[in-house]
């Protein structure tokens, strides 16, 4: 391949360049005894790192010190040009590198993208080949999918794997030096007419109320658990990954600065940002009463500080109360599906419904995008505390006000 020495860009390892459309050239030249200097060089394939090209320079060196017979340096260390390779080799990098800065949920998430929605379409290309013409066409196809049962997607799951690719493509333009990134001003893929159905699986405060009954009554070992999904706010992975530290009961506070993540306690959030919450004067005497039962019992894994322990002493498992929603939606009558996100979800919809500002919110939810950390991050105690009043259930009617039950009773 011809290459124009001047449009060369030297890196800052020796015989190591970087061309104009991004791939790397390695050169190795040694003088011979004889005086004279003999030099090889070779393309790196796409998707190929500096590291990649620093090996490469040595085994050019090594070619020309020992020319014993081999197979052709040429033949054997050909770039891989098979169009179906280079992206894929790109993913398969990227990916490697993510999976050691994200949470486990969210590298799951990325490798299900990559390997269902991204590549099916878009690997056979060259990265450099990737065009905004052929991004338009992947969300064309993206609106076209459907799941296995038939049914389409939400917009919300296609809007994911819409914001992977767009890293993948930016992080793409970065590390190989290509002149532009190919979703710039494309429309991400949308589905007006499904019906937000997400929205529509709330609870309003009645409900919430009549759930939190039927759970005491009828388990009431999860009572305690599910109470904290309901009137905190919290992430189910937030709620497993809460420790007695991190429960203020004498300030009313609630400090989320850990989460489960895939079977792993992070000492971090999803949003990797802590927040601090309101202790609910509903929720205060239930956690107080599920503490002194674990202090009482002594349960298995009490040393660990979790607030909610599997059987066995370590976290809980949030697959392991699936029955339990079960049950609960057909003793409180509720007639649809609802888990830990439909909690979070409906007390997210009743303080909006009771008018509290949505920076109030953000703040007790977690909702955040960077611009608005900054704006929520001043949001006073008691202005959120006031905000999760204002939509208490009516628990002291129909649960008695000062009997808490222990998981045993």
């Amino acid at each position: 391949m011809a290459v124009d020495q001047d449009k060369m860009k030297p890196t800052r390892h020796p015989g190591v360049f970087r061309l104009p459309d991004g791939r790397l050239w390695a050169r190795a030249a040694v003088r011979q005894a004889d005086g004279k200097v003999v030099t090889l060089r070779r393309l790196m394939p796409i998707g190929a790192s500096e590291s990649d090209a620093i090996l490469a320079v040595q085994e050019l060196k090594q070619s020309i010190k020992n020319p014993q017979p081999q197979e052709s340096t040429a033949t054997h260390h050909r770039p891989d040009t098979s169009p179906r390779q280079q992206l894929d080799q790109f993913c398969d990098r990227w990916l490697e590198t993510r999976e050691k800065r994200v949470s486990p949920s969210t590298a799951e998430t990325y490798k299900a993208t990559v390997k269902g929605f991204i590549k099916p379409r878009l690997g056979w290309m060259a990265c450099e080949d990737i065009t905004r013409q052929a991004v338009e066409s992947w969300v064309s196809w993206a609106e076209s999918r459907t799941q296995k049962s038939g049914k389409q997607y939400t917009q919300d799951t296609m809007r994911s794997w819409w914001r992977c690719l767009r890293t993948i493509m930016a992080d793409m333009v970065a590390d190989l030096d290509l002149p532009r990134d190919p979703t710039g001003r494309v429309r991400p893929p949308e589905r007006p007419e499904l019906v937000a159905v997400r929205e529509q699986k709330t609870l309003d405060a009645k409900a919430v109320g009549k759930l939190l009954v039927a759970c005491r009554a009828t388990f009431p070992q999860w009572y305690a658990e599910v109470a904290t999904m309901a009137l905190s706010g919290a992430r189910a992975g937030e709620v497993y990954g809460l420790k007695w530290d991190a429960i203020d009961f004498e300030n009313n506070r609630i400090t989320i600065k850990r989460a489960v993540s895939r079977g792993v306690l992070l000492e971090r959030t999803k949003t990797k940002q802590q927040r601090v919450i309101p202790l609910s004067k509903d929720l205060e005497p239930i956690l107080k009463a599920h503490q002194e039962w674990q202090k009482a019992e002594n349960v298995k894994g009490l040393e660990t500080g979790l607030v909610f322990l599997s059987v066995k002493g370590g976290l809980r498992d949030g697959n392991s109360s699936q029955k339990v929603w079960i049950e609960l939606c057909k003793t409180a009558e509720i007639d649809h599906k609802i888990g830990p996100q439909v909690m979070r979800r409906s007390l997210n919809t009743m303080m909006l419904a009771e008018g509290v500002d949505r920076i109030t919110l953000r703040s007790i939810m977690g909702h955040t995008s960077e611009p608005m950390t900054q704006r929520y991050a001043g949001i006073g105690h008691e202005a959120k505390a006031d905000a999760l009043d204002r939509v208490r259930p009516t628990l002291t009617e129909t649960q008695g006000a000062t009997k808490t039950p222990t998981p045993t009773e």
